[in-house]
């Protein structure tokens, strides 16, 4: 759900939210059309990641934060933020790795799921900053590439 302006909050209903935040120390004034949220941490599966909060905060050149864009396709995080998340899933799925169609799409982590009826898979959560948490669904953050393999597409 997506809410805009106070005067759009019902009030009957018991809501959290997470203010959007400019980005004051980017130098560009394009980065502050972007729509920055207040991201405070991540979990895969039942574990919350010992993530170092410098990965949710901009620097003192403004880069970094996090951004909503409902027009990009994939998740894209950074290459710390990225090895954390792909390790807390690789210690949490017990299937086969897929090497080879790693080596062919690119993709960093890729399971083999071949006579498996039904595919299980950690929850990936976000929090945010007024105690507001999104469970993606899994077809978010994992997709079949081929139909014995699963791969984590972010």
């Amino acid at each position: 759900l997506l809410v805009l302006g106070d005067k759009a909050l019902p009030t009957e209903m018991s809501l959290n939210y997470t203010p959007f935040l400019i980005n004051t120390k980017a130098s560009s004034s394009g980065y502050h059309t972007f729509y920055y949220i207040d991201l405070r941490g991540v979990s895969i599966g039942r574990k919350r990641l010992n993530l170092p909060s410098k990965l949710f905060s901009f620097d003192t050149k403004g880069n970094g934060g996090t951004i909503i864009d409902s027009g990009t396709t994939f998740t894209i995080f950074n290459e710390e933020f990225y090895k954390n998340i792909t390790a807390a899933f690789a210690s949490q799925i017990g299937f086969r790795r897929a090497s080879e169609v790693e080596a062919r799409t690119g993709m960093r982590l890729c399971y083999n799921v071949s006579g498996v009826d039904h595919v299980l898979l950690p929850d990936f959560a976000f929090h945010f900053k007024g105690g507001s948490d999104m469970v993606l669904p899994v077809a978010n953050y994992f997709s079949y590439f081929v139909s014995d393999s699963i791969c984590l597409t972010m």
